[in-house]
């Protein structure tokens, strides 16, 4: 396929990679991602989005499995109103959550992606037609190859880590749990053992600067280490910056091994809270051992071949009263290691989300993130204060949910009975939202409940619509 004589555009304003100012992003140029079930999506920020299922012209979205390449992935009709739309600067429903971001003065992925991919914007913008045709330079992989965990995180799904398949059936309502045929498909994952696959990503990884894998936990994922060692044999491995989101409980010595014949190396460490707490979010974690991998990273990070490592901290209900003790254990203890975690929203499950919360806690945690941030600024350490600004923004943009509450209170109720724990304990400040929802009362509390739940119901309904 030629490109057109006259582009879609040749030119971008000089602002574009401001915030809120344009939606242009590399992605659909320039990055293929391929989500645990072998779907094609459009990034993993945009996971959540049913218009992130990149689709076939019959609207049949695509999997890995149906063997398209990648010039026929980039020639689709879904795929080509993106690139149009970004080079408008018209936001696609996928990119909501780089949008809000951007709008709560966070740094989003797109900024992030332009930034790290800007040489080759010129070329994106003399090679794409009107009709939003481009040719194939895949550059960026980001691969879920299969949901093997060795953790049950509390926000997670089976989908992401079988494990958690049993507890899941007792903690979801009735039309969420997993029945037999869907519950053997996660527990018998192939797609990632497809020939064409190996076959195909043997083929392109020279083209490859960037190369990122998550889970499940991609360090005990054999198809993980397995791509590195065919990046490594086709000699390639120098060309590629390697990047992970890790649990960090397990550095295994393969890997130590492999990675120094990589450009770089940098590690997304999933860490939800400081000490016990980061272990009854992340069950069965033990922060011991966490301490210690930790201190391999910061102290062995040349010998690692590491060029970053940075906290991602899943900022939810369990944690936003303590994110201040995680904070401060990075200040006070890492000379490598990013002293500021970076801060992740969590909206799915909702009954887990900040947003929600009753107004007095979370006035409570605005107070502490507050605090928190007024102490950094007096020491002098203000980088990332802005993720601080960004939680704050968020925690104001949803309101109190009754049903959501005692959502929240039910399954953390049967969490902690089937581990033999206790929020209570750990976050004290959540007693009295463990003891005052969901229970029976005065005849306007369960008018307000269902009120709830038909708003929240509503709502869910709303956005399914929009896409």
């Amino acid at each position: 396929m030629t490109p057109s004589d006259d582009p879609a555009i040749s030119n971008l304003p000089e602002d574009y990679n401001g915030s809120s100012k344009h939606s242009f992003c590399v992605l659909p140029w320039l990055h293929r991602f391929v989500n645990l079930g072998g779907e094609v999506q459009l990034c993993c920020t945009a996971e959540e989005f049913d218009h992130s299922y990149i689709r076939q012209d019959s609207r049949q979205p695509i999997n890995i499995t149906d063997g398209l390449s990648d010039e026929q992935i980039g020639a689709t009709r879904h795929m080509r109103d993106i690139r149009l739309a970004m080079l408008k600067g018209d936001w696609p429903a996928a990119c909501e959550r780089c949008r809000l971001t951007e709008n709560m003065g966070g740094c989003s992925r797109r900024q992030a992606e332009n930034q790290h991919f800007e040489r080759h914007i010129p070329w994106i913008l003399e090679n794409t037609d009107e009709k939003g045709f481009a040719p194939v330079r895949i550059r960026s992989r980001d691969y879920r190859l299969g949901n093997l965990c060795n953790l049950r995180c509390r926000m997670c799904h089976p989908r992401a880590s079988k494990l958690l398949m049993d507890e899941w059936n007792e903690v979801a309502r009735p039309r969420l749990r997993i029945g037999a045929d869907l519950a053997h498909e996660y527990e018998n994952m192939t797609w990632f053992h497809s020939s064409q696959l190996w076959d195909d990503f043997t083929a392109h990884c020279r083209d490859l600067e960037h190369l990122h894998f998550a889970g499940g936990e991609p360090l005990i994922i054999p198809e993980v280490q397995k791509a590195l060692e065919i990046c490594v044999e086709q000699g390639v491995a120098g060309n590629i910056e390697l990047t992970f989101n890790t649990n960090v409980t397990k550095i295994p010595a393969l890997h130590r091994e492999l990675w120094p014949q990589f450009k770089s190396v940098n590690l997304l460490c999933s860490i939800d809270a400081y000490g016990e707490l980061n272990d009854y979010i992340r069950y069965p974690a033990k922060w011991i051992r966490l301490a210690r991998n930790l201190d391999i990273i910061d102290q062995q990070h040349e010998a690692l071949n590491l060029g970053s490592a940075t906290l991602s901290v899943t900022v939810q209900i369990y944690n936003i009263f303590h994110l201040h003790e995680l904070i401060d254990y990075c200040h006070e203890r890492f000379g490598f290691i990013r002293a500021m975690p970076n801060l992740v929203h969590l909206s799915i499950p909702d009954y887990f989300n900040v947003q929600h919360l009753p107004e007095d806690l979370k006035h409570l945690a605005i107070e502490r993130l507050n605090s928190l941030r007024e102490k950094l600024t007096l020491s002098g350490a203000t980088g990332g204060l802005n993720q601080i600004d960004s939680v704050l923004a968020y925690i104001n943009m949803g309101e109190y949910s009754p049903y959501l509450m005692s959502e929240f209170k039910r399954v953390t109720g049967i969490f902690d009975r089937l581990r033999g724990e206790s929020i209570t304990q750990l976050v004290p400040e959540l007693k009295p939202l463990m003891d005052g929802h969901g229970q029976p009362g005065k005849a306007n509390d369960w008018f307000k409940l269902t009120l709830s739940h038909a708003k929240w119901l509503g709502g869910k309904i709303r956005s399914r619509i929009q896409g």
